[in-house]
């Protein structure tokens, strides 16, 4: 629900290093996303995707992106 949340908002946000170790879960076991330093606004406008340097964590990072730069939500659903 939280990474729906990002790509719904207004900008949208994109988390860019979504993978286990930075879901946290609260005393109901509720889980929580953490370290939001990598996260960037997503696409304005009729733009499809936002160019970017490469970061994240190699395995959790979206083949696509890493071979070309362009970020955007699916990005994110690949390391989920």
């Amino acid at each position: 629900r939280g990474l729906a949340f990002l790509h719904d908002a207004k900008p949208q946000v994109i988390y860019r290093d979504f993978k286990t170790s930075n879901i946290l879960l609260d005393s109901n076991y509720s889980a929580k996303l953490s370290d939001f330093g990598l996260a960037k606004d997503g696409p304005q406008g009729s733009n499809t995707h936002v160019s970017t340097r490469i970061m994240g964590t190699y395995g959790y990072a979206a083949p696509e992106y890493m071979a070309t730069g362009h970020l955007t939500a699916k990005s994110d659903v690949y390391g989920f």
